[in-house]
C-alpha cells in the first residue's frame, strides 16, 4: 500500500541524514535506516487505529462513571454504548497481526486516559456520533462509516491529536497524507489484514535498488550533472537539490518501468515540499536537459509499459 512517491521520500531522507553526518559512505547503514524509516510507518499505523480502538471502548468507561454517581439521573444509567460494539473494532482487536504490532512497537500504554477522555468527550458531542448511537440496527456500511468519521474528526483534524502524534512519531508529517487512504482498505478485511507485511515486495525491492543505485552510480551520474550547473556552484547549491537530482536520473537509467514523465514531475514535487522556493524550477531544467541528452545518446531503455504512460 505503501506509494512510491513516499518510497522517495524515505531514501532521499536516508542519504540526506547519512550526509549530514559527515560520515564515509555507509550502504549497509542507509539500508538499517531505511528499514527503520518502513519499521515507524507501520508503527504510526498501528498506533492511530489502535487510538480509535480506545476511544470506541472509553463509552464503557463514561458510562460507568455516569451510573456510578452519587445521585445518578435516569440519563445517566441510560448511556448509550454502541460504539463499544462497533463491528470494525471487534474485527480489528481480532486480528493477531495488529496484537503483535502493538506489542513490538510499544503502543500499549501509548495514550493516556486524559487525552482519550478528552477526544471522546468531543465526540459525543457531534451530530454523527448523536446519529450513529440513535440508529438501532448495526450493519457494516455504518460501522465503518462512524470509524472513518472518528479517525477523520478525532485524529487528523484535531490538533492536539496531531501534535501529540508528531512528537511520537517524526513522520507523521510524511507519512499521514498517506495512511489516511490506507485506512479504508485496511477495514476491508480489519480481522485479517497483514500488519507485518504493509510494504510489498515489489515496492520494498524498488526502495532497496533505488537507494544502492545512489551510491553505486554517484560518480557516473555527478558527470552528467555536472557540466550542466551553469552559473551554479556545486558546492551551494542545496543538497537535497542534488540527491533529488541522482536518484531522478537514477530512475532514468537504470529502472525501465518507471514512466520518464513520471519520474521528472515527481521529483519536481519533492524539490519544491521539501527544499527551497527555487528548487522545483532548478530541479526541472537540470532534469530535463539531462533527459535529453540521454535520449540523443540512446541511453535510455524503457519498457513498453513505461513508455505508454
Amino acid at each position: 500500500m505503501i506509494s512510491r512517491r513516499n518510497i522517495r521520500i524515505k531514501v532521499f531522507q536516508t542519504i540526506y541524514e547519512q550526509a549530514l553526518q559527515e560520515e564515509n559512505i555507509d550502504i549497509a547503514k542507509a539500508e538499517k535506516q531505511l528499514e527503520f524509516k518502513f519499521q515507524e510507518t507501520k508503527a504510526l499505523v498501528t498506533a492511530i487505529l489502535h487510538l480509535v480502538y480506545l476511544i470506541s471502548e472509553y463509552v464503557l468507561v463514561y458510562a460507568n462513571q455516569k451510573a456510578s454517581k452519587h445521585r445518578p439521573t435516569e440519563e445517566d444509567l441510560k448511556i448509550n454504548v454502541k460504539l463499544a460494539g462497533n463491528i470494525i473494532m471487534k474485527q480489528l482487536k481480532q486480528n493477531v497481526h495488529f496484537e503483535e504490532s502493538v506489542k513490538k512497537n510499544k503502543i500499549a500504554h501509548l495514550f493516556d486516559d486524559d487525552l482519550v477522555k478528552q477526544i471522546f468527550l468531543k465526540l459525543i458531542e457531534t451530530t454523527e456520533y448523536k446519529t450513529y448511537i440513535h440508529t438501532a440496527e448495526r450493519n457494516a456500511i455504518d460501522e465503518k462509516k462512524m470509524i472513518l468519521f472518528i479517525i477523520d474528526f478525532c485524529i487528523f483534524n484535531a490538533e492536539d491529536t496531531t501534535t501529540f502524534l508528531s512528537e511520537k512519531y517524526m513522520n507523521w508529517f510524511t507519512d499521514a497524507e498517506m495512511i489516511k487512504p490506507w485506512i479504508d482498505k485496511i477495514f476491508m478485511k480489519a480481522s485479517t489484514f497483514p500488519f507485518n507485511q504493509m510494504v510489498s515486495y515489489e515496492k520494498r525491492t524498488y526502495a532497496d535498488d533505488l537507494l544502492r543505485c545512489y551510491y553505486e552510480k554517484k560518480e557516473i551520474i555527478f558527470q552528467l550533472i555536472d557540466p550542466k550547473l551553469v552559473n551554479w556552484d556545486a558546492d551551494r547549491v542545496a543538497i537535497i537539490d542534488l540527491i533529488l537530482l541522482h536518484l531522478g536520473i537514477c530512475e532514468m537509467l537504470y529502472f525501465p518501468t518507471i514512466p520518464i514523465k513520471v519520474t521528472i514531475n515527481e521529483y519536481i514535487d519533492l524539490a519544491k515540499e521539501y527544499s527551497t522556493l527555487q528548487s522545483g524550477q532548478f530541479v526541472n531544467g537540470l532534469l530535463d536537459n539531462v533527459h535529453k541528452e540521454l535520449l540523443q545518446e540512446n541511453k535510455i531503455q524503457k519498457t513498453d509499459y513505461a513508455k505508454k504512460n
